[in-house]
């Protein structure tokens, strides 16, 4: 199965922040939406990086007050991504390789969606009770 299929099924939905706000803001969106990663992008829609939930508490261990700091100070540049045609086995591969919870999904050069790792386990959760249910069927045959 593609990760495209995961992408139907939540949206193509990607949150993004100006590059310009502070940490603290960034904190803020992941409390009110209920997230934990967002690109960052430039004035002119450039996507120069990504800030997640981690890349936040290991500035806050360096550094207690995240008020002013901007987000540019935290994010990670290197983005890791996948195609939207790839295998979700390979996707859940990557992310355990590259010990990250999130991978934004390629289309071509346009980034098309993020797939988390919760994302790939309801995926697998919704994959297993499937088979399960299968193999109940047959063994009442």
């Amino acid at each position: 199965m593609h990760i495209k299929t995961i992408l139907t099924k939540k949206g193509e939905n990607l949150i993004s922040v100006s590059s310009d706000v502070s940490v603290h803001a960034v904190a803020s969106l992941f409390k009110r939406e209920r997230i934990g990663f967002a690109l960052v992008r430039n004035g002119h829609q450039t996507t120069l990086g990504s800030v997640s939930e981690r890349d936040i508490v290991q500035a806050f261990a360096d550094r207690r007050d995240l008020s002013e700091l901007p987000v540019t100070d935290v994010m990670s540049t290197n983005i890791v991504t996948c195609d939207i045609d790839d295998d979700i086995e390979e996707v859940r591969e990557l992310m355990t390789t590259r010990r990250t919870r999130h991978v934004v999904v390629k289309d071509g050069n346009a980034f098309v969606g993020i797939a988390s790792i919760g994302d790939i386990v309801k995926y697998c959760l919704n994959t297993c009770h499937g088979n399960i249910a299968q193999l109940h069927d047959r063994v009442a045959e």
